[in-house]
């Protein structure tokens, strides 16, 4: 892990724990910080509904990835179905969507209250209701299937690849940006699969073409 990487990760902790009064400042055995305690998750009218006992800390690739998020009071289980794995890590989100909420940098304490507590909050959901709020991703490359056909708002794997080689300049786009979007929808391509290809270009060429030749899509 990089040292500006660490650096930066720990610098923040301080605001992050004067925020949350049951997080505190640890250290690993190799010296590096992290965060540890309970988290606790309200509803809109700011009632405790449930906590978790909880670590957060740094990840490679941070602030350009989200921080690691550990359930370790085993109040989720460590099943796929629960998106949870043995080692207590929390999987918040298919890769390519966190690349895209990182492409700025994110701090920790905005790891903690926009994509940490919902992660927790959906669970005490699904313990109530036996699903998800706002539905799941699925688990390995299915996953990703599902994230990158919501994306470019199809299933059509050819056009996938299409759309990645406009994105990546190795196909020419074919309209300008007030001409009818090539993908048929009439909206105009400023406000349809422009959108699209700037968010494969976020996620990265190497990340896209990665997943997508996996596919045997060529």
């Amino acid at each position: 892990m990089q040292a500006t990487n660490s650096a930066s990760f720990a610098e923040q902790l301080q605001d992050v724990v004067t925020e949350y009064s049951n997080l505190r400042i640890l250290y690993d055995g190799n010296g590096a910080p992290y965060l540890k305690g309970v988290l606790d998750v309200h509803d809109d009218e700011r009632n405790v509904v449930g906590h978790f006992l909880i670590e957060v800390h740094c990840s490679e690739g941070f602030p350009y990835r989200f921080p690691a998020l550990l359930e370790v009071g085993g109040e989720i289980p460590n099943k796929d179905d629960w998106h949870k794995y043995e080692n207590n890590r929390c999987c918040i989100t298919v890769l390519p969507d966190e690349i895209i909420k990182c492409k700025h940098g994110i701090s920790v304490s905005t790891f903690v209250e926009k994509h940490a507590i919902p992660y927790l909050a959906n669970h005490i959901y699904k313990k109530l209701e036996g699903k998800y709020k706002n539905g799941e991703y699925a688990h390995g490359l299915p996953a990703w299937s599902q994230f990158y056909g919501e994306l470019m708002k199809t299933e059509n794997k050819e056009k996938w690849m299409d759309y990645a080689d406009m994105a990546f300049g190795k196909k020419k786009e074919s309209c300008g940006r007030n001409d009818t979007c090539v993908c048929g929808s009439g909206l105009k391509f400023k406000n349809c699969h422009l959108k699209v290809l700037d968010s494969l270009r976020d996620i990265g060429e190497k990340e896209v073409y990665g997943f997508l030749n996996q596919l045997y899509v060529r």
